[in-house]
């Protein structure tokens, strides 16, 4: 890939789109978004509505550290190319484990006006949700008012078009946006799955998705994904069915990714939820909390002293897995069972 398509990924320029309502097609004017597919019904989705994730939303931020200067090589949309400074570096820490470092550009003067502006960004980052920022290793933080970019393991910030982004409210949209390139693009976009649904659904989202179906569909989708799974309650009826009539199969493909959510879904702590017998088949359903991405093994025993590994790799399957256990040849009248998760580590917790 060429330099100059790095960062080809950024969202529409505000110019584009003054107005929420100037974003909609006439045909909200028909009084039903059924069966109207002339057209995308949206030019971009960041503009939709503006509390789809905001300040006051909780964040995963956990902590930024100064760790020096150090020379970076740093995208910047005001030449259209890399450039090479000796930047102020910040480690930003979440309280999930996650961590970037923040590349600031030495144009702000002092190390203190960098982490001013390291910190602001890194506490919305940690809004979004892990799915998002698991591959999010650097960010890059310049002054000036040029689009925002995503990808390549980064985040792009031009403080500049953050502030017209605050001003409208979309900030936080923006980089759902951005970090849907990110961390969603290089594994789904060109999945079958998601070709599958994206040829199933009766239109785009945005036209800017249709203009640009293998670079902006996933995070022009995603953004609508969050707000009928996740915000329903924020957001209009109207949008709500605009959204679900347009991309009915691409909303289920990422229902079925059982990405990690939080802060927007926080976890629980590994242990059982339910343990249910199904006498018909002689099988015990259990249920227990768990982490999307993981991996569990499941044990048994008749004392709680002996244990022997029923199961050795059941891979999660969200925030709640099930897992049948047969009933048939048990000897003894007591079972216990224990759930650990098995990391690539090789170490485990365990619940039970």
């Amino acid at each position: 890939m060429q330099t100059s398509q790095l960062f080809l990924n950024a969202a529409i320029s505000l110019k584009s789109c003054k107005l929420v309502r100037a974003c909609v097609v006439t045909a909200l004017l028909l009084g039903s978004w059924s069966n109207i597919f002339a057209a995308p019904p949206f030019s971009g989705t960041i503009f939709l509505d503006p509390d789809i994730l905001t300040a006051s939303d909780p964040t995963a931020f956990k902590d930024i550290v100064s760790t020096g200067r150090g020379v970076r090589s740093m995208f910047d949309r005001r030449v259209n190319n890399f450039v090479t400074v000796n930047a102020y570096l910040f480690n930003a820490s979440f309280d999930d484990g996650l961590q970037s470092e923040v590349q600031v550009n030495p144009e702000f003067g002092s190390t203190e006006a960098a982490l001013v502006e390291a910190r602001k960004y890194a506490i919305v980052i940690g809004r979004l949700p892990y799915a998002l920022r698991k591959d999010v290793q650097t960010v890059w933080i310049h002054q000036g008012v040029q689009p925002f970019g995503g990808g390549n393991n980064n985040l792009l910030i031009h403080t500049g078009q953050a502030d017209q982004y605050s001003q409208s409210g979309i900030l936080e949209e923006t980089l759902i946006h951005e970090a849907s390139h990110t961390s969603l693009d290089a594994q789904h976009a060109s999945s079958a799955g998601w070709l599958a649904a994206q040829k199933a659904d009766p239109e785009f989202i945005s036209t800017y998705a249709r203009d640009n179906p293998a670079r902006e569909d996933i995070a022009e989708s995603f953004l609508t994904w969050l707000a009928v799974r996740y915000r329903s309650e924020r957001i209009s009826q109207s949008l709500s069915n605009a959204i679900v009539s347009t991309i009915p199969r691409r909303l289920e493909y990422f229902s079925q990714q059982a990405l990690r959510m939080d802060p927007w879904v926080m976890p629980k702590p590994l242990g059982f939820k339910t343990l249910t017998v199904n006498a018909p088949s002689q099988t015990l359903q259990l249920t227990w909390y768990s982490l999307p991405g993981k991996v569990y093994s499941l044990g048994e025993s008749a004392d709680l002293v002996h244990w022997t590994s029923a199961v050795t790799a059941i891979p999660s399957q969200g925030y709640e897995t099930t897992y049948p256990q047969s009933l048939t040849n048990t000897a003894t009248k007591t079972k216990f069972f224990r759930v650990q998760e098995v990391p690539a580590s090789g170490s485990s917790r365990a619940g039970s």
